[in-house]
């Protein structure tokens, strides 16, 4: 299935602390040059899209240039918030369905994109995710108001694959920010397909992360 991607790599990395953790040195390499590889290397990926911070696009070319110089990729600016930089993705897409993915995971592989690419095939969309271990509670103010059953709940990762047009029509419904693609285009009644991914497949948002992310890829004889 025809596919493009958009890696989104805007953040302002508020509580990585002082440094931006997408261009911080992960066992070897930049945080972001790992999900930048493993998207090259998809069977038959469209337009790589990267969302940068605005004024950060050179930089983000460059990044690019050097860790999937063989895609076909084109750098944009993105917004204040997610949604805003997934928008400026989606809209510098051509394809059907969208692949988008946080630059700030690094352990993605190409066989989980082409798991979840092929799970969205005549669906509104399909997300990686895993079965959540802890035992969750609702809390407010403190207090406990809900105690969820374990056994139905998943933590969301990315990539997540979305019908472009849908996306682009479930935002123009409000202007509120979501926190993942899927719960976009719940807005519109539109449910989503899970594909399993792995627990290895963190997302880096503070420094012990990014150490953790290193150790991992080490194991996996992927690091330098």
């Amino acid at each position: 299935m025809p596919t493009d991607a958009v890696i989104v790599a805007a953040g302002a990395s508020t509580r990585f602390g002082a440094a931006d953790k997408l261009t911080a040195d992960c066992a070897g390499r930049p945080l972001i040059a790992w999900s930048l590889a493993a998207f090259e290397a998809v069977s038959g990926l469209g337009c790589l899209v990267i969302v940068a911070a605005p004024g950060r696009e050179a930089e983000f070319e460059a990044l690019a240039a050097q860790w999937c110089p063989r895609a076909c990729f084109r750098v944009v600016p993105g917004g204040a918030r997610r949604r805003d930089s997934v928008e400026a993705g989606l809209r510098a897409c051509a394809s059907r369905y969208v692949a988008i993915h946080d630059g700030a995971r690094p352990l993605v592989t190409p066989a989980l994109v082409e798991r979840v690419i092929a799970a969205a095939a005549g669906r509104p969309g399909a997300i990686a995710a895993v079965p959540v271990t802890d035992t969750i509670k609702e809390v407010r103010g403190g207090v406990i108001i809900g105690h969820p059953d374990r056994a139905l709940l998943w933590a969301a990762q990315t990539p997540q694959v979305v019908l472009r047009q849908a996306w682009l029509d479930a935002a123009a419904m409000s202007d509120n920010d979501e926190t993942d693609d899927a719960a976009m285009l719940s807005r519109l009644g539109l449910e989503c397909a899970v594909v399993e991914g792995s627990h290895d497949n963190l997302k880096v948002t503070r420094p012990l992360d990014l150490e953790i992310a290193a150790r991992l890829l080490a194991a996996r004889g992927d690091a330098p």
